[in-house]
């Protein structure tokens, strides 16, 4: 008996290494790679430490990836209403003790100079509580009052994080809502009245300045700005002018004059895509917009190869996620979209967001790993 064991072990262990997605796993190491590579062409000059604290945070960040796709998804819905609660906590301890940066109150300090978002933790975790819900209550999502407590579900988090104020990624909570609530099943007469009452609610909030005045200045200067290009924007027309400067092969990788100049702004975090095209052309940037295509594509495969709503769900909440990230920063960066802050997932600097995008990718691989059949 005591020689069958380590045979089992392998044998099990084997098994396991069969159901792990690896075009997903292969995708996001190379986006990992074009990440590292974009960041420290975007900040070696002025900032070597940007570049070595996201390394420190991509080390972090893979334990933290292992340790999802070792737990199974069944688990987090067990402790929906727990990880709900710890959500709005979280947000709430931003509003009441959160460090202000630049007009907004997004982050909690940390110690060596670290910083911590808990509302790009908030939008996976909105993913698995709601998944949860909704996996729950799919009968009664079909019943007005279903539909409208499901948006009451998104909410909240939703509401506290505009309150910081993030409109942005408040954005992104509403389209995840939209998009899993429509995986669920919601009647398409009532997803459009909500596309309705949105826009009514956007001119209320405009009209009523409930904006601040900065992000209406985003929105304007997103249909002229040439109107105001040393303020408003000037985001969105220094841009312009590095994207275009690229052509077709680029100016070579460490060789954008824009980038080197720092006129391009915020260049490591939200406009880092800016970087690559105009370093590596339209060539480079198409490239990368390929392998998104097929990170994106690895993970619908996981959806709708799967045979249990709660994991169709996650899995349909995450391809949302890194859909509305990949669209809304690059359709920004080349003046298709308003100046929102929204990140770009595997290139931005952030450790929260990496942490996030790797936190989800493990939780993908833990549906490949309990959930798929063994074929031998």
């Amino acid at each position: 008996m005591a020689t069958q064991v380590p045979g089992f072990t392998s044998l099990a262990g084997k098994l396991k290494l069969r159901q792990v997605d690896f075009p997903l796993l292969l995708t996001t190491l190379l986006l990992i790679g074009a990440g590292l590579a974009a960041l420290y062409s975007a900040t070696y000059q002025w900032s070597p430490a940007v570049f070595r604290k996201q390394l420190v945070w991509l080390g972090l960040g893979v334990l933290l990836a292992l340790g999802m796709a070792s737990i199974r998804p069944s688990l987090w819905a067990r402790y929906s209403k727990w990880l709900y609660a710890l959500n709005l906590a979280a947000l709430l301890g931003v509003l009441l003790f959160g460090a202000e940066r630049k007009g907004a109150q997004r982050w909690l300090e940390l110690p060596a100079g670290f910083q911590l978002q808990p509302s790009e933790f908030a939008k996976l975790l909105l993913i698995l509580t709601l998944a949860s819900w909704l996996a729950r209550n799919r009968e009664l999502l079909r019943t007005p009052t279903g539909f409208f407590l499901s948006g009451v579900h998104m909410a909240f988090p939703a509401l506290l994080v505009f309150k910081q104020p993030d409109l942005g990624t408040s954005i992104v909570f509403g389209l995840l809502w939209f998009a899993m609530v429509y995986l669920a099943g919601a009647p398409a007469r009532w997803l459009w009245l909500t596309v309705l009452a949105g826009t009514l609610g956007f001119y209320g909030l405009w009209h009523f300045d409930i904006l601040k005045d900065y992000q209406k200045a985003r929105l304007v200067s997103f249909l002229n700005p040439e109107a105001d290009p040393q303020q408003s924007g000037y985001h969105i027309l220094q841009a312009r002018i590095a994207v275009g400067s690229g052509q077709l092969t680029g100016k070579g990788y460490l060789h954008g004059s824009q980038k080197n100049l720092r006129y391009i702004p915020e260049q490591h975090t939200d406009f880092i895509f800016v970087v690559v095209a105009e370093e590596l052309g339209f060539v480079g940037a198409t490239g990368l917009l390929g392998l998104y295509g097929a990170f994106l594509y690895s993970i619908w495969r996981i959806m709708v190869r799967t045979r249990e709503e709660l994991h169709r769900l996650i899995a349909g909440g995450i391809l949302a996620l890194f859909t509305f990230h990949l669209l809304m920063n690059v359709g920004m960066t080349i003046g298709l979209f308003p100046v929102v802050g929204i990140p770009l997932p595997f290139l931005s600097y952030g450790g929260t967001m990496l942490w996030v995008s790797l936190m989800a990718v493990g939780l993908l691989q833990a549906i490949c790993l309990h959930e798929s059949p063994v074929r031998i």
